[in-house]
């Protein structure tokens, strides 16, 4: 992780979101990954061993096998490629097109994002949210927060109260 980066950023900006996907290697879409891989690559051998590694069904602990219609194996070695470069067009690229002075970090399937208010950062995880559905994802309601970057020289929030981070499906994420 990018932590000196990241941190720097939040002596800059007051606020971040903390976003990490909910069951995002089993949740990938194949015909989006795919979409992703021939951007880069048009050799039909790799198309189709990709494709195969994809679609490749999923063996239970019992022995039965189980046919594969979304999401990538973890663990497998090609998996973190697969969904860096999916989340490279789902989420990075949008990301800068749609918000192109709002900073962040990504790793893999999280990311953490700078936001100059409060305001800012509800704006920016609701469509954040709404992309990713697009993509056939959700945000984790539990573990993506909208958080207060409290140090020596911010007493509190902008709004008085004790800064905190709150789960994003709390009314007053961030105070």
């Amino acid at each position: 992780m990018r932590s000196g980066v990241t941190r720097k950023r939040c002596w800059r900006k007051d606020w971040v979101i903390d976003l990490d996907t909910k069951g995002f290697f089993d949740n990938l879409d194949h015909d989006l990954v795919m979409r992703a891989v021939r951007h880069h690559a048009d050799a039909p051998w790799l198309l189709l061993y990709i494709e195969r590694w994809l679609k490749a069904p999923a063996q239970k602990n019992d022995g039965t096998q189980e046919e594969r219609t979304k999401g990538t194996p973890q663990g497998g070695v090609i998996s973190p490629l697969l969904a860096n470069l999916f989340m490279h067009y789902a989420f990075d690229k949008w990301l800068r097109r749609n918000f192109p002075s709002v900073q962040f970090a990504r790793y893999a399937d999280d990311a953490v994002i700078h936001a100059t208010s409060q305001r800012q950062a509800q704006h920016v995880l609701e469509a954040v949210r709404r992309r990713l559905k697009e993509c056939g994802l959700e945000l984790h309601p539990e573990k993506t927060r909208i958080a207060y970057c409290k140090d020596d020289d911010r007493k509190g929030c902008a709004s008085g109260g004790r800064a905190k981070s709150s789960p994003i499906g709390s009314s007053r994420a961030g105070i």
